[in-house]
């Protein structure tokens, strides 16, 4: 008899959604009393029996030769006691890539089969169909329960074993073998093409569900990537990493989704404040003992913190963190938006998190080494360099009817003391009824008419410049503001080229930066600090200090062309995780979220099975 170990496989998504916490799993009987559980701490979990059914000319024939059934044959497909069948450990080094040694087997059997039992990339590919909701993703839209019958009852059909209390013994008739392991390698094809379509550019139309979302999604060849499996070019772990994100940003999220389901898994509940108590007198708050429970839980108490009545210093510092970390107004008083946040489930924050990671999945595999990162609901940019964050600063971005768009560019330049062209939308729908009622604004503000003669743009004098023309539903000149200090967009903007009109730039709106919403520009963005990121582009672009000084000094208009162009990526992310693995929220300004969420739970994901009661658990390869 050959050797069955070779079947072996992780127990795992037997029936639906799982715990992802490193855990031993016994098995339990078809009975499913509470004596077939396994533990986690101090948590029952029972494993249920999965029926399936086969005709009996199936059972009996190859998959060519079968009919339509003239009767179905009910079979227990509960394995509990084979064993070897489930004994692989999660934490086991599979072999990667495949070796020479294994050559003539690829060219025999594939790259899902061994002649007595499954190959390394096959145990590669159900790990990873495992760990498909930790990437919001769910496991059975790739037949893990398929995968794991066919594998139990080739396991059982190896051994020749009658006698195995499987309730796979002599009480069916057996498929013919041959055809089991060649439905189990083509559904092993369909499952890793399917999964790396998904890892690679997202489960839904990305352009479909979000509104100015204007960055293209990843493309992946996964039929070339198959067929490097079937040549023994690459390993199922190479292959899916290459499409999968790979950004420490990605990764965080896929940390913090496996603790959330475990934390679902567990039915365990978290502390919940009261969320009508809106009192700014923090003496005559009534639950303070939930909220401190509650920050435990969050990490912004420590769990050796002494729970009590009264309120404390050191419980509005950690409801400050908390805020902070919630785009929140940092008061330190629990009012209504903090409680509301305070008492988000388990479930909605699984959501948020899948949703996050759905984006990333749309973004481009490499942001660059060095990069303009800004992350509109969050109101912030970000200048990265090889990991390291080296500048960080508060922004103003699209209001509500003006949304600011997502997309990726390389910044090519920036201006000083800019001018602005402005928008033929801006102009009739804001400058021009100024411009009604106070005759004389546009000219106090340094604006200049333009029109377009043949090929040449012509500044056309003030003076020609009528009142019927000003009467007009759509004003036939462009105005452009010359640079200065009235110039709307301040002393510098930061040129990405867009067809869409959107740039970097200074403002002369700074008391926008004080307030913790800041949706207020006609679609670009707005910096808190613009000489500071002017200072360090073009000192990481290799400009000298006296040359910077210079450029920051002068009155004139002039452009600054760099030389080496910097990615730049205008993205949507309402949750992330930092670096310490706290969570942050934001609000979902232009309203994505409830597209994204409803195409997500269509489209057979994570988020389609979320409130399915777990019957079973998985073990971690983490």
């Amino acid at each position: 008899m050959k050797n069955a170990a070779h079947w072996s496989i992780p127990l795992a998504f037997m029936a639906g959604l799982v715990s992802l916490a490193p855990i031993s799993v016994t098995t339990a009987d078809a009975s499913g009393s509470s004596e077939n559980a396994t533990q986690l701490g101090a948590v029952s979990y029972t494993l249920y029996p999965i029926k399936a059914e086969y005709s009996e000319e199936h059972l009996s024939n190859t998959h060519h030769q079968a009919k339509q059934p003239d009767r179905l044959v009910s079979i227990s497909l509960l394995v509990p006691q084979l064993g070897a069948a489930h004994s692989i450990s999660l934490t086991r080094d599979i072999p990667s890539p495949v070796s020479v040694a294994d050559r003539e087997s690829l060219i025999r059997f594939g790259p899902w089969l061994t002649d007595d039992g499954l190959s390394a990339n096959a145990q590669q590919l159900i790990r990873a169909i495992q760990s498909a909701a930790t990437h919001g993703l769910n496991p059975q839209a790739y037949k893990l329960d398929f995968l794991l019958r066919t594998v139990d009852i080739l396991n059982v059909q190896e051994r020749g074993d009658d006698n195995n209390n499987t309730g796979l013994g002599t009480s069916y008739i057996r498929p013919a073998r041959e055809t089991l392991r060649n439905e189990l390698a083509l559904q092993l094809d369909t499952s890793f093409l399917h999964l790396a379509e998904h890892l690679g550019h997202g489960t839904v139309d990305a352009q479909s569900v979000q509104f100015r979302l204007y960055r293209r999604v990843p493309e992946f060849n996964t039929e070339k990537l198959l067929e490097r499996l079937h040549s023994g070019e690459q390993d199922v772990n190479n292959a899916l990493a290459e499409v999968a994100p790979q950004h420490p940003e990605y990764q965080r999220l896929t940390h913090r989704m496996r603790n959330l389901l475990t934390e679902q898994s567990t039915g365990v509940q978290r502390a919940s404040v009261q969320s009508n108590n809106n009192l700014s007198n923090t003496q005559l708050i009534n639950d303070v003992l939930d909220i401190q429970l509650r920050l435990i839980e969050t990490g912004d108490l420590p769990l050796s913190f002494q729970l009590g009545n009264t309120w404390e210093q050191s419980m509005r510092n950690a409801l400050l963190r908390f805020q902070y970390r919630q785009g929140i107004a940092e008061t330190g008083i629990p009012d209504a938006r903090t409680r509301a946040a305070l008492n988000l489930t388990t479930e909605q924050e699984i959501e948020s998190i899948a949703l996050s990671l759905e984006r990333w999945r749309w973004m481009p595999r490499e942001l660059g080494d060095r990069h303009v990162f800004v992350n509109i609901p969050e109101y912030r940019v970000a200048v990265r360099d090889g990991g390291e964050t080296l500048l960080t600063m508060k922004a103003v971005v699209g209001a509500v009817e003006h949304p600011t768009p997502a997309f990726s560019e390389d910044m090519s330049y920036m201006d000083f003391n800019p001018t602005w062209t402005v928008p033929a939308r801006i102009t009739n729908a804001e400058l021009i009824p100024r411009e009604r009622r106070n005759p004389g604004y546009l000219a106090s503000r340094n604006f200049e008419f333009l029109t377009r003669q043949g090929e040449t743009i012509v500044t056309v004098p003030a003076t020609q410049v009528t009142a019927e023309d000003f009467a007009k539903d759509s004003f036939p000149y462009t105005l452009r503001q010359r640079g200065g200090p009235k110039n709307a967009l301040g002393r510098m903007k930061f040129m990405m080229p867009n067809p869409y009109a959107i740039y970097l730039h200074d403002t002369q709106s700074k008391s926008h930066f004080t307030l913790d919403d800041r949706a207020f520009s006609h679609g670009c963005i707005r910096l808190s600090h613009p000489e500071r990121l002017a200072r360090l582009l073009l000192d990481l672009d290799g400009h000298s200090k006296e040359y910077i000084a210079d450029a920051l000094k002068t009155k004139s208009t002039h452009r600054v062309v760099f030389r080496q162009p910097i990615p730049t990526h205008l993205t949507y992310m309402t949750t992330w995780v930092d670096e310490n693995d706290f969570l942050h929220r934001r609000a979902d300004i232009y309203k994505h979220d409830a597209s994204l969420l409803d195409a997500l739970r269509a489209n057979n994901t994570l988020l389609s099975i979320l409130n399915e009661r777990t019957t079973t658990l998985a073990s971690s390869d983490s």
